[in-house]
């Protein structure tokens, strides 16, 4: 999963996404999918923005492919907010190279807030 800063380029972002595939690819792995979820709202604010473009790559690869693909993203902070490699099991990863990432349903309306969890957000006391 790489998220991306929106507010490049999209050549910039397109060049990105590119140089990952073949990265994988020249290390001896297969791309099966690129799922594209574009804009989103970010779960929290990361590097002073609210929103991120989604792409998930379901590929086959080796840890050789994927340490440095994840080498080249991290060099890329201008272009690259974050990104994540997902490991799946046998059976998820038959589901994945049939049909893709899935786009996740967000059933919120437009701008409420995500429900707070249980126990996070109140002020820290101190154990007396």
């Amino acid at each position: 999963m790489i998220i991306l800063d929106p507010d490049v380029d999209e050549e910039r972002q397109q060049e990105m996404i590119e140089r990952v595939q073949q990265i994988i690819r020249d290390a001896g792995g297969v791309v099966e999918h690129l799922n594209d979820w574009g804009r989103r709202k970010l779960g929290y604010v990361m590097d002073k923005k609210a929103d991120g473009r989604y792409v998930i790559i379901t590929c086959s690869a080796t840890v050789d492919g994927l340490r440095e693909a994840e080498r080249v993203m991290t060099i890329n902070k201008e272009v690259v907010i974050r990104h994540m490699v997902i490991l799946h099991s046998r059976v998820q990863a038959e589901v994945a190279k049939a049909n893709g990432a899935p786009v996740p349903v967000d059933d919120r309306p437009d701008g409420e807030a995500r429900p707070a969890r249980a126990g996070r957000g109140g002020p820290r006391r101190r154990p007396r």
